[in-house]
C-alpha cells in the first residue's frame, strides 16, 4: 500500500458553476455570482488536505458478472471491462473534514449561498484529485508497457456499491482519514474509491490521463454531465497538463 498527498489543485472556476447547477460560466447570471465563487474557492483551497493511498492487486475474471480481487475476494462487476486484466488499481481518496466542517457551518448559520459554493469547490477539488491520480496511474502503467482501463467507481453501474467492503479491506482508510460506514457511506463524505483495470491487451483500454464525459463510461447517467448543457470539457495539450 503507498500514500501519496496533492499539493497542486487549482478548482477550476467554471467547474464550480456546473457543480452548483449553473454550466454556462460567461452567462451574466453566472458572472453575478463570480465574487461568490472566487472568495469559496479561495477558502477552499486552503481547507482541502487531499490524501490517497492505494495499490495494485491481482485481478481476473472468476464468472458470470464477477471478478476475484486479490486472489480471494470475489466482487460482482460488469466483466467486459476487466477482461485482459491481470491487476487493478484500488484507491482511496479524501479532501478530508475541515471544508466539510466549514460548509454546514455556513449552512447552520444561514449563509446558505456561502455553503453551497463551498460544498461545490470542495467536489470539484475531489474531482481535480482524481484526474491527477489517473495521470499518475496511467503513466506509471504505460512505463511498464501495460495499458489502462476505465475510471471504475463501487456504486456506479459497473461496479456495486457493497465492493466498498472489499477495498477497505485490501487498504487501511485510517490511514488517510477515511471510514466506512454501515451503509457503505464513507466518511469524510468528500472521498472517493476507485478501480482501475490493468493489462497487456484489455478489451476496454482508455490510455487517456485526463478525464473528460466522452471517456465516462457513466455519461448517460450521469446528472453533472458536461454533455447534457452541450459543453465537453476540452482536453488539455501536452504545455497545459498538470504537474503529477
Amino acid at each position: 500500500m503507498q500514500r501519496i498527498e496533492w499539493k497542486n489543485l487549482n478548482i477550476d472556476p467554471s467547474e464550480v458553476y456546473r457543480r452548483i447547477g449553473m454550466p454556462d460560466a460567461d452567462s451574466k447570471r453566472s458572472q453575478n455570482f463570480k465574487p461568490y465563487v472566487e472568495q469559496m474557492r479561495l477558502k477552499a483551497l486552503g481547507l482541502i488536505e487531499v490524501r490517497c493511498i492505494y495499490d495494485y492487486v491481482p485481478v481476473k475474471v472468476s464468472g458470470s458478472e464477477e471478478i476475484l480481487l486479490a486472489n480471494q475476494y470475489p466482487v460482482k462487476a460488469a466483466t467486459s471491462f476487466f477482461e485482459g486484466a491481470a491487476e487493478v488499481l484500488i484507491a482511496i481518496q479524501t479532501i478530508g473534514f475541515r471544508l466539510e466542517e466549514e460548509s454546514a457551518r455556513l449552512f447552520e448559520v444561514n449563509e446558505m449561498l456561502d455553503g453551497m459554493v463551498l460544498d461545490g469547490c470542495g467536489t470539484v477539488a475531489l474531482d481535480e484529485a482524481l484526474e491527477l491520480l489517473r495521470g499518475m496511474v496511467v503513466k506509471d502503467v504505460s512505463a511498464r508497457g501495460l495499458q489502462t482501463g476505465h475510471n471504475l467507481c463501487p456504486g456506479g453501474y459497473q461496479i456495486p456499491l457493497e465492493a466498498q467492503k472489499t477495498i477497505f479491506a485490501l487498504l487501511d482508510g485510517g490511514e488517510i482519514g477515511v471510514t466506512l460506514g454501515e451503509s457503505l457511506v464513507m466518511s469524510p463524505v468528500k472521498s472517493h474509491t476507485l478501480v482501475i483495470p490493468v493489462g497487456q491487451k484489455l478489451s476496454k483500454p482508455n490510455l487517456s490521463c485526463a478525464i473528460t464525459c466522452e471517456m465516462c463510461v457513466d455519461q448517460q447517467n450521469c446528472s453533472h454531465s458536461r454533455l447534457k448543457f452541450g459543453k465537453p470539457k476540452p482536453l488539455a495539450t501536452d504545455g497545459e497538463k498538470r504537474n503529477t
